[in-house]
């Protein structure tokens, strides 16, 4: 059996990704130049990448700047996959660099650093 297979594709993942739900703003420009703009849910996220949960679907492999306005970050990341549930479409990213996080906990305003 080939390294990796047969095991779940989050538990390949190099990083934790800690459940994180935040609003999640999104920009890219498709192939005929058209930018587009989108928002949603962020799922969970990492130092390297993120799953957010959008309406309408973005193209695997195109290039998006987000902005997660909880955590003050920004960042660029490329769309990794694209899955659609019912109305919605869950979109992994990796971000372009590694970013520093800084998760709240709401009920104790702990600072979780990654």
């Amino acid at each position: 059996m080939a390294l990796g297979r047969g095991i779940l594709k989050s538990e390949r993942r190099r990083r934790v990704r800690p459940e994180f739900a935040g609003a999640v703003i999104l920009c890219w420009t498709d192939d005929r130049g058209r930018d587009h703009y989108g928002s949603g849910r962020c799922m969970n996220i990492s130092e390297t990448g993120c799953s957010i949960e959008l309406t309408e679907s973005v193209p695997v492999r195109a290039n998006v700047s987000l902005r997660v306005p909880d955590l003050d970050l920004s960042a660029f990341a490329s769309v990794r996959h694209v899955t659609r549930k019912g109305m919605k479409f869950n979109i992994g990213l990796e971000f372009g660099q590694p970013v520093r996080l800084r998760l709240a906990d709401a009920e104790s305003a702990a600072t979780i650093q990654l």
